[in-house]
């Protein structure tokens, strides 16, 4: 895979793709200076020495540029995205509960507590759509699901 290195003009703004060396797409940006942006990515993510192939595509704005790397998020769907996921099936399988967003599971203990442990039904808490945790509801060794 090649890189497309350009020098953009001042409101162009880039969607790269970061590629491992089996070339499974590991993670979708958006930035003005890929660059600048790539060495953020060494400092700050583990994943980086995977890093092995980026490609790099212009567009003449941010929003276009925000639209597409939202597309190839939902249609690629890169190993390490979280923004813009709203359960990673490609890592976790199908979603083994209804979602609530930590807003909710914060200002709602009443209603996820009856469904957890009065209804006997898992639940997976979220913050941005992105799974947090799965509650599951505990039996007794008497008890049985109703």
């Amino acid at each position: 895979m090649q890189a497309t290195e350009e020098v953009p003009a001042a409101e162009r703004t880039a969607v790269y793709r970061l590629y491992d060396e089996a070339e499974r797409l590991l993670y979708v940006g958006v930035a003005s200076d890929p660059r600048v942006r790539f060495k953020q990515h060494e400092r700050d993510k583990a994943r980086w020495p995977r890093v092995t192939a980026r490609a790099i595509e212009w567009f003449d704005s941010r929003d276009e540029a925000l639209k597409v790397e939202a597309r190839v998020i939902t249609r690629e769907l890169p190993l390490h995205n979280e923004a813009g996921v709203q359960w990673p099936h490609h890592r976790l399988g199908e979603a083994p509960a209804p979602a609530i967003s930590t807003t909710t599971f914060q200002s709602d203990p009443p209603g996820w507590f009856d469904h957890v442990a009065e209804r006997h039904q898992s639940l997976v808490v979220t913050r941005n759509k992105v799974p947090l945790v799965v509650i599951v509801p505990y039996f007794d060794r008497g008890e049985t699901e109703s």
